[in-house]
């Protein structure tokens, strides 16, 4: 009798176990487009964070949802959908990436390098330039 309950026992976790791992691997990514932003921010800003500190701006920053306020300095548009706009951030050496959901290409058509914009997007950190992820334009 006591044998029997203990394979029911790990039965059932193991069970669990198999559902727990189905849920995360069919989960979809979040749509950064519905979420609200958890902080807000100026494309300058950002930079001058990241040159101070990497530390402090990357616990500040990245995996975080943002809204960014900034000027365009450019605009690419690759013939396979995908949209990269660069944020000037007042550093030569430095700007705001934001690459776009694919579907998101048309709405990039009618901003032109030197407009003002705001854009909400994933930060996922700096290599040269301080990169965001998954964006979309703020009207």
């Amino acid at each position: 009798m006591k044998r029997r309950k203990i394979i029911l026992l790990l039965a059932i976790i193991a069970i669990a176990g198999v559902l727990y791992g189905l849920y995360w691997y069919y989960k979809q990514p979040q749509d950064i487009r519905s979420a609200p932003p958890q902080l807000e921010s100026t494309a300058a800003r950002i930079i001058a964070d990241f040159n101070r500190d990497e530390q402090v701006a990357t616990k500040k920053y990245v995996d975080k949802v943002i809204l960014i306020n900034g000027k365009v300095a450019d605009i690419k548009v690759e013939s396979n959908g995908t949209a990269t706009v660069f944020l000037d951030g007042n550093d030569p050496l430095a700007s705001v990436t934001c690459s776009f959901y694919n579907d998101q290409a048309g709405s990039l058509k009618t901003v032109k390098p030197g407009a003002m914009i705001k854009i909400k997007g994933v930060c996922t950190g700096k290599l040269m330039d301080v990169v965001f992820n998954k964006c979309s334009i703020v009207p």
